[in-house]
């Protein structure tokens, strides 16, 4: 995961590919808790890890896990991140705000201002 400049929401946090990855508000960050299931996740992909990451302008402290049906979510100054269906392309936020609850995360796991 990196932390990169992308047009319209200042400075967020990326995946390897280069896709925006996003935190949700209905979600808790303390203690870790997603609450995007079922249908949610055909349109927000739960990001999905098995051994260490590699960060480049994040904070690696800041990083952590949440326990998801069996399978482990990245998280972020404890909030979980998905992946958008509607970012096709590395450098985009289609994301950005939808529903009023969607934002881009900041490398400080803060919610983008874009």
């Amino acid at each position: 995961m990196t932390a990169r400049t992308l047009s319209g929401v200042g400075i967020v946090v990326t995946d390897d590919r280069g896709l925006a990855l996003y935190r949700y508000d209905k979600d808790q960050p303390s203690p870790s808790k997603w609450t995007c299931s079922g249908a949610c996740t055909k349109t927000w992909i739960p990001v999905i890890v098995q051994d260490s990451v590699q960060t480049s302008g994040v904070e690696k402290s800041l990083l952590g896990t949440v326990h998801r049906n069996g399978r482990t979510q990245l998280t972020l100054a404890g909030w979980p991140l998905y992946r958008y269906v509607g970012d096709t392309a590395a450098g985009q936020v289609n994301g950005q705000g939808k529903n009023g609850e969607w934002y881009a995360v900041t490398p400080a796991g803060k919610k983008s201002a874009g």
